[in-house]
């Protein structure tokens, strides 16, 4: 599957401390989408990647009423590529394998290695954090990570989530979660990859996101991670 963007920017920091806490998920889901999902006029057979259960095991987010279906998207996929790289790689990145591209090849070589690592789970604190600076930097036609008054994002996201370590990333442009995590997963021209590194890291376990509206940059997406020890 191709996706095409008319514009793209993305940027990452992260940040580790320590806490104590535990990673759980609800028990009680809403009804599963269907297994057929259409992304930019191509039709994906999830049963054709991923048996039932990953599919139903990945998709935490479905009961969180905090976040909208976009969201819930993107941390469905981010799932399944953590559940499975290389079924990931033939559902959803299958034009990449001839690909020449530096990146789009450590992508797919990466991928192969990812096999079961933990879920991402939403955390309701991280998305509030997420949420605060979509909305600050978005209405302000900012960039980055500090917030417009100049709070660091370490301290941002403290103010609503406590202990644990901490990665957030930030990208700008599309609305479509789907394209989102290809771009943020390929991470082109980002030397240490930090992004990819962040969604694929089996020390996270807890997910917040947002994607809001954004003056300059059409939208914007924040995702804050965090491990097991924070609360």
């Amino acid at each position: 599957m191709k996706l095409c963007m008319k514009y793209f920017y993305a940027v990452m920091l992260s940040v580790a401390t320590i806490s104590l806490a535990s990673c759980s998920q609800d028990e009680d889901d809403e009804p599963l989408p269907d297994n057929n999902k259409k992304e930019q006029g191509v039709t994906i057979d999830f049963n054709k990647y991923f048996t039932e259960k990953q599919f139903s095991d990945a998709n935490t987010a479905s009961n969180c009423d905090y976040l909208n279906s976009d969201e819930k998207v993107m941390i469905l996929y981010m799932n399944l590529a953590r559940t499975d790289g290389e079924a990931f790689t033939q559902a959803f990145l299958s034009d990449l394998l001839e690909s020449t591209n530096e990146d789009e090849q450590s992508l797919i070589s990466d991928l192969k290695a990812v096999k079961n690592r933990p879920l991402l789970i939403p955390n309701k604190k991280l998305s509030e954090a997420a949420e605060f600076h979509a909305n600050d930097i978005g209405k302000n036609g900012e960039t980055g990570h500090n917030s417009t008054d100049g709070t660091s994002f370490d301290i941002r996201i403290r103010g609503f989530y406590n202990g644990g370590a901490i990665a957030e990333n930030i990208a700008y442009g599309s609305n479509d979660p789907v394209a989102y995590l290809r771009m943020l997963l390929i991470d082109q021209g980002v030397s240490k990859r930090g992004h990819r590194k962040n969604i694929l890291n089996e020390a996270y376990c807890r997910i917040g996101i947002a994607i809001r509206q954004h003056k300059k940059w059409d939208h914007c997406c924040v995702q804050d991670f965090s491990d097991s020890l924070g609360d």
